[in-house]
């Protein structure tokens, strides 16, 4: 998860100061502005009066009682509606606690919290838990072109459904090569070029019109696979269309091209699971390390990416060992599927999924359950759409 917020912090010690000073190279916060001003509420007050107001207000203040609410109503006459609002007091009362979440604030800290726990407010500020529950985006890419990232993100996505028997997505973003509508043997009647050029105005009813369905729970957002459409993805036309899909399904499966601008490194590095398929070679050592290297500081500990070696056991002589892999890459492949061309051709032919029981099929079902969190023994039914949460001046701090 990454939040996409502007946040202005209103300090009167130090601490606090030096606190969201630090949280800005968290992943969570990559896409986000943070300032910090002194002067607490009062302070607030008077840069609101000309200024526009961030999407999250952090102030500290030492009111109390009677005074802390006047505070807080002054704040609530320069601030746009449906700010949020995390307060850093000196009052310690479970009443006036439950008082402030009440009327509209988001978290009240008696004194400078750590940093989990600020991470964690601002967090809940914007994000509804069972929300964020209900989607999972997977984004696929390979190390270099022709190494069967399609095909494995096209599987992976098919056995999370049967896993999870929950709603899966897949965005073919390759518009000029893609194989989604080959995989899936289908012939579909629009694609995501059609959704693209509609992203200004896209809703659900609209995007429904252009998703294929491939089975019960699959359903494919195809490429034309055309090299003559006079479309061009952008972070711009991109970014509505992803967000829109993630309220369409638990797990969307991106599957991206061999191609490295900045719309696909954002992708790359802003999805809850990021999966490198490469193959075990030399070259793919290579340019997988360049990729990592770029990747991981961006995606931080808590998203590490997950490397997937394909078509183990193809090279004969001069094949590059998973040690070796795991050393250049400071990191241990997810998972090794093993060359087995008569199942893919097989599946490849007739338009379906891969036989499950061949080893190969047997990788790929493993990483799904990696990717998706679920076994099948503990595989559930998705959250359903949960309800979006309320904000700053929605009770006692409303205009009048």
């Amino acid at each position: 998860m990454i939040l996409r917020i502007n946040i202005g912090a209103f300090v009167l010690s130090p601490e606090l100061g030096s606190l969201v000073e630090s949280i800005k190279g968290d992943r969570l916060f990559l896409r986000s502005t943070m300032s910090v001003h002194e002067g607490g509420s009062k302070g607030a007050i008077e840069y609101l009066g000309t200024n526009s107001t961030p999407d999250l207000l952090i102030i500290e203040t030492t009111a109390q009682d009677d005074a802390l609410f006047e505070e807080l109503g002054a704040l609530a006459d320069v601030c746009a509606p449906g700010t949020r609002v995390i307060i850093v007091g000196t009052e310690n009362d479970v009443n006036l606690f439950k008082t402030l979440i009440d009327q509209g604030i988001s978290q009240y800290f008696v004194g400078v919290p750590n940093e989990e726990e600020l991470k964690a407010a601002i967090s809940d500020a914007f994000v509804d838990k069972q929300q964020s529950e209900k989607c999972k985006v997977i984004a696929v890419a390979g190390i270099r072109g022709g190494v069967g990232s399609s095909v494995i993100a096209h599987n992976v996505a098919t056995e999370i459904a049967d896993l999870t028997k929950d709603d899966v997505i897949v965005v073919d973003l390759d518009i000029n090569y893609g194989t989604g509508a080959l995989n899936f043997n289908i012939q579909p009647q629009n694609t995501i070029v059609d959704a693209l050029a509609q992203a200004g105005s896209l809703d659900e009813v609209l995007l429904n019109r252009f998703l294929e369905k491939c089975t019960e729970n699959v359903s494919l957002l195809a490429s034309p696979g055309s090299l003559s459409t006079g479309m061009e993805i952008s972070a711009l036309n991109l970014e509505p269309l992803i967000n829109m899909v993630r309220q369409m399904a638990s797990y969307v499966v991106l599957d991206l091209p061999h191609v490295w601008n900045s719309w696909v490194q954002d992708v790359l590095v802003d999805a809850d699971e990021t999966i490198l398929v490469g193959t075990p070679d030399l070259y793919n050592l290579r340019d997988g390390k360049n990729i990592i290297e770029f990747l991981s500081p961006h995606r931080g500990v808590d998203a590490p990416v997950r490397v997937v070696l394909n078509r183990q056991g193809q090279i004969k002589k001069g094949e590059i060992k998973d040690k070796e892999f795991r050393e250049v890459f400071a990191l241990t492949p997810s998972k090794s599927i093993p060359y087995d061309p008569d199942t893919f051709s097989v599946a490849m032919s007739n338009g379906e999924p891969i036989n499950t029981k061949s080893k190969a099929g047997m990788a790929i079902t493993e990483l799904a359950e990696i990717v998706s969190g679920k076994s099948k023994q503990e595989a559930t039914k998705g959250i359903g759409k949960a309800k979006e949460k309320g904000g700053f001046l929605n009770s006692l701090f409303k205009k009048k």
